[in-house]
């Protein structure tokens, strides 16, 4: 069982580490362009020109008509109500790239009237599926590689019986920028998350191409975006003894930390400065979204932001409890429960 555990920590640092960094961002980057789409109306409706359109073919999105049925504690009204978007996160360099590229970063943004709250459902990039035009399961990911955003949504509706139809690409251009142009975030870190941040630092100011500037107190700090990126990137600060990769919990509390922490800061610019930070994500985005169809919403989100934005969860389906990874045809992938994990969704889409 040790020598498991070794060989699992193993394979985790020996990971790609600027794709947990463009991963993470990608995630930030997505959910501030739909809480902009969704909470600011008029404002992003005229930034519109700036996002790359492309319809998909709902008819071919293996789409579960019958999902409602399934749902409990919500009126067919309410139901129609729940706003839920695929977030894909591309490490394609560049938008007119033939190549799609791997969705690295792949979330469910469900915002829900009833309940006045935000889901954050990360699936796990390594999860097995069924995708079409593959003669075994393979990673989820590939979908994305494969069929781009079409065939992504799809094969999410069909391995989990959901109903999405809606997606937000996100490139991974100018990610470090953001941060740095807000002026850094403001978080509270331990003296541990100091260390780990300092330990990974150098390598993400490499990327920038900047001097390095190390984390010189915990407490409450202010992060430039290579620090932020090793804050969020490191799953060693309160390691204990899971090794799996799908279960760093503590990283995806520091993604909702620094997530929460950018939206207050661009909260708190002034018009001009929040429309050139806006303009600087849109440009990073594609995506389906009618601003139109969500404008007799708008209002009610508008009033109630604080509850939202007080109200934010962040889950990852499928769970750690009812899956595992294994080898398979020289991949690893992560096989799961599907019947638990498509409860899972429901509860976190619409349930709660």
């Amino acid at each position: 069982m040790e020598e498991v555990k070794k060989e699992k920590g193993k394979r985790y640092k020996e990971k790609k580490k600027m794709n947990k960094w463009l991963k993470t961002v990608l995630i930030l980057l997505a959910i501030i362009v739909i809480a902009f789409v969704i909470l600011a109306g008029k404002f992003v409706g005229d930034k519109l020109a700036r996002i790359n359109f492309q319809d998909l073919d709902e008819g071919n999105l293996g789409i579960n008509g019958e999902l409602y049925s399934e749902v409990e504690g919500l009126t067919q009204k309410e139901y129609d109500q729940v706003v839920n978007i695929l977030l894909l996160g591309s490490d394609s360099k560049d938008m007119s790239d033939q190549y799609a590229g791997n969705s690295d970063a792949i979330m469910i943004i469900s915002i829900n009237p009833k309940y006045k709250s935000i889901k954050l459902i990360s699936i796990p990039r390594d999860t097995a599926a069924n995708i079409e035009g593959f003669e075994h399961r393979y990673k989820i990911n590939a979908a994305f590689a494969t069929g781009k955003e079409q065939l992504a949504v799809k094969t999410i509706n069909e391995n989990f019986g959901l109903n999405l139809k809606e997606y937000v690409t996100i490139n991974i251009s100018a990610m470090y920028d953001i941060i740095n142009e807000l002026g850094g975030v403001e978080l509270e870190i331990t003296k541990e998350e100091m260390k780990w941040i300092n330990e990974y630092i150098d390598m993400f100011y490499s990327f920038s191409g900047k001097p390095t500037q190390k984390v010189t107190s915990y407490g409450k700090v202010t992060l430039t975006g290579e620090q932020a990126a090793a804050h969020v990137k490191e799953r060693m600060a309160g390691f204990k003894d899971e090794m799996s990769e799908h279960g760093d919990y503590g990283r995806t509390r520091r993604q909702r930390d620094v997530f929460i922490s950018m939206l207050n800061k661009i909260m708190s610019k002034d018009a001009g400065e929040i429309s050139r930070i806006v303009d600087l994500i849109l440009e990073q985005v594609t995506t389906n979204i009618s601003i139109a169809k969500y404008a007799t919403m708008i209002p009610e989100f508008i009033a109630n932001k604080d509850a939202y934005l007080n109200n934010i969860t962040s889950v990852m389906v499928p769970r750690v409890e009812y899956s595992k990874e294994i080898l398979e045809r020289g991949a690893y992938i992560y096989i799961t429960d599907v019947d638990r994990a498509k409860k899972d969704f429901i509860k976190y889409m619409y349930e709660m």
